[in-house]
C-alpha cells in the first residue's frame, strides 16, 4: 500500500517529543512559494526603501501557526536603531490571507497624561484598542497598536494585496516620523491620528 504523507511525515517525526504536528508537504510547499515568490519581494522592496533599519535583510523565517488549516508567515520589521517600532506578519493558509500590524509608540514622561488617555480611549479604535504601559528605564510611556486586514482568495487582485502592504510600511513609518518632527499634544493629536486611522481603524 502507498504510504500517504500522514505517514510519511510521521516517521519523521522526533520520537523523544511527547507531542507532533504533521503538516501536508505540498500545502507547505505552496503556501511557503506563495510568501517568496508572489509577496515577499513586495515586502523587502518596501522596506529597504524606507531608509530605515530593517529586518530581515536576507531570505525571511517562514513559521507554521496552528489554525484551523496549516498557516504560514512571515514577519518584518523597521526599527529606530535597534529599538523597533513597527512589526508586519504576513499570514497565508489555502483559504486567506491576513496581514497584521503592529506600531511601538514611545512617549516622554513630560507628555500630557490628558493625551495619552485621549489615544488609548479613542472611539475608533475600539475594536482593537492600543495598549499602554509605564517603561522608567526608556521612554516613560509604552503605546501599542495593533491591527489586521484579511481576506479570502479570490475577493481581491493581488495587486490588492500588494498595495495593503506598501500602505502598511508607508503608514507607520508616517506614524514615526511624526514624532520625529512635533512632540504629541493635544493641539496635534488628531494629525496624528489622521495618519494612523489609514491602517488601525477598527471601529
Amino acid at each position: 500500500m502507498k504510504d500517504n504523507w500522514i505517514l510519511t511525515e510521521a516517521r519523521k517525526a522526533d520520537k523523544s517529543k511527547d507531542s507532533i504536528t504533521l503538516e501536508n508537504p505540498r500545502i507547505r510547499k505552496y503556501l511557503d512559494d506563495l510568501l517568496l515568490k508572489r509577496f515577499w519581494p513586495v515586502i523587502r522592496e518596501n522596506i529597504e526603501g524606507s531608509m530605515h533599519n530593517y529586518y530581515p535583510h536576507k531570505k525571511p523565517v517562514i513559521e507554521s501557526e496552528v489554525h484551523r488549516s496549516l498557516s504560514r508567515s512571515l514577519m518584518f520589521m523597521l526599527f529606530d536603531g535597534d529599538r523597533a517600532f513597527f512589526r508586519g506578519k504576513l499570514t497565508c493558509s489555502v483559504d486567506h490571507w491576513m496581514l497584521s500590524n503592529e506600531f511601538f509608540l514611545s512617549l516622554p514622561q513630560e507628555t500630557d497624561p490628558q493625551v495619552v488617555f485621549e489615544l488609548i480611549g479613542n472611539s475608533r479604535f475600539s475594536g482593537n484598542p492600543p495598549t499602554l504601559s509605564i517603561d522608567k528605564r526608556l521612554d516613560f510611556y509604552q503605546i501599542t497598536l495593533e491591527a489586521g486586514n484579511g481576506a479570502g482568495w479570490g475577493l481581491y487582485e493581488e495587486k490588492y494585496i500588494h498595495g495593503k502592504i506598501a500602505e502598511a510600511i508607508d503608514t507607520n513609518i508616517d506614524m514615526y516620523e511624526f514624532f520625529n518632527e512635533e512632540t504629541l499634544s493635544a493641539e496635534n493629536l488628531g494629525e496624528f491620528l489622521t495618519i494612523a486611522y489609514k491602517v488601525y481603524e477598527a471601529f
